[in-house]
């Protein structure tokens, strides 16, 4: 069904179809639910039925209207007032949901259907309207939501940064503390052998020496027993006897 084309207040809408609501489709939320889904479908089929029901009720009495201008043009005014007043009561098909039915309902006022499907349409407006602010808040959320993460991101990287600076520096002094205690140690052994060595050396020299000594005394000392007269003529005696 094409949409028509709706003045109201001096202004020119397009008239909403029923087909337009049935085959109307939210994008669902992500994050959080607006309203109650199966509320708003009761709402939406309400209004198609109502839409439905104006759309047959207009169509009928847009043909009344028409009848009556081809009959009042070949007509006196007066019959053509008749016709008008006989128009008043006309036999209408009244929709229900999918099916229809026919049966006698009172003619309604052009501006009355006008008014309602102006209603519908403010009534899908306003849904519209708090879909797009609710879709609004959510991205606001969202956009919210993702800063304060990547500023907390951003402030455990600049923490986690600062530990291993902190980190570094003291492995650093204690890799600085463990050269000086190897050079200590170098030297300190370095100067240990020297020392145990010269100990050695000394010690060969000594031993030497007192061999050395040694044997000198000991061939003083034969030198002077023999060279003695006292010994030898006891020596002689000695053998004498």
């Amino acid at each position: 069904m094409a949409r028509e084309k709706l003045e109201i207040r001096g202004e020119i809408l397009m008239a909403l179809t029923p087909e337009e609501v049935i085959n109307k489709r939210f994008q669902a939320t992500k994050f959080k639910e607006g309203y109650n889904p199966e509320e708003v479908d009761d709402f939406l089929d309400e209004i198609v039925i109502e839409l439905r029901r104006l759309n047959a009720e207009n169509a009928s009495l847009k043909r009344q209207v028409e009848e009556a201008e081809s009959r009042a043009t070949d007509a006196s005014a007066g019959e053509g007032q008749d016709l008008f007043v006989e128009s008043d009561s006309v036999v209408m098909p009244a929709v229900a949901g999918d099916e229809a039915t026919t049966g006698s309902v009172p003619a309604a006022d052009p501006s009355s259907a006008a008014s309602l499907l102006a209603m519908a349409q403010k009534v899908h407006d306003e849904y519209v309207a708090e879909g797009q602010r609710e879709k609004e808040r959510l991205l606001s959320e969202g956009r919210e939501e993702a800063e304060n993460l990547l500023s907390s991101a951003q402030e455990e990287r600049s923490r986690v940064l600062g530990d291993l600076v902190d980190t570094k520096s003291e492995l650093e002094g204690s890799v600085e503390q463990l050269r000086g205690f190897e050079q200590k140690y170098r030297e300190g052994l370095r100067d240990y052998i020297e020392s145990q060595l010269t100990r050695l050396k000394t010690g060969t020299t000594v031993e030497q020496s007192l061999d050395t000594d040694l044997s000198a005394s000991s061939t003083e000392t034969e030198t002077q027993n023999s060279d003695s007269p006292q010994t030898g003529a006891t020596k002689t005696g000695w053998l004498n006897r």
